[in-house]
């Protein structure tokens, strides 16, 4: 495989059953190697897919040659606008396979995650992550539309998009993360 950008060559489609396995190892030898890892994502994935909040129509897989080499989970939050809790889209993680990454998996599994969002019903789609790569699939600073996260972390990674027109002008509040995205001591996934 050479470097060229992979992106045109992919099958992209819904995760299945037959993948968990897979994806499991998958997840870990992507985050394995990153300096912010937590070492958890597989355990947030896993999680996520068992619950309620998972959209399985937003789990989706990147294919090459038949091999699956990257993973993106998109699922459910809310947000508490104080007079109403607004369900949302979260998108978190995205896993690559080292060697296929900066080689367009990613952004592949980006622009489709957030294509299909536009399909749903959910009014804005979220992501805590570097501005520089999220902005090119529409994701802009959040904050300054009345979104925020209930805990500290550097609000420039906070991030969102609308997936409805005008959405951006009627959202906002602190994200509420459901059950799902902790673990048994109450710590973050």
């Amino acid at each position: 495989m050479d470097n060229r950008n992979l992106e045109n060559t992919l099958n992209i489609r819904p995760e299945s059953e037959k993948d968990l396995t897979t994806l499991r190892q998958l997840i870990q030898d992507a985050f394995d190697p990153m300096p912010f890892s937590t070492g958890k994502e597989w355990q947030l994935v896993e999680s996520i897919r068992s619950s309620d909040g998972y959209v399985p129509e937003l789990a989706l897989v990147a294919e090459y040659e038949g091999e699956i080499v990257g993973h993106i989970m998109v699922s459910e939050v809310a947000i508490d606008s104080k007079i109403s809790m607004i369900p949302a889209l979260i998108l978190s993680p995205v896993s690559v396979l080292p060697r296929f990454q900066r080689k367009g998996v990613g952004q592949a599994l980006c622009r489709k995650a957030v294509e299909e969002a536009k399909k749903t019903d959910y009014p804005v789609m979220i992501v805590i992550g570097d501005p520089n790569y999220y902005s090119r699939f529409g994701f802009q600073p959040a904050v300054p539309h009345g979104v925020y996260l209930p805990f500290g972390f550097e609000e420039e990674y906070l991030q969102m998009t609308p997936l409805k027109d005008g959405a951006l002008e009627k959202v906002s509040g602190a994200i509420q993360f459901p059950p799902w995205f902790f673990d048994a001591r109450g710590e973050l996934l």
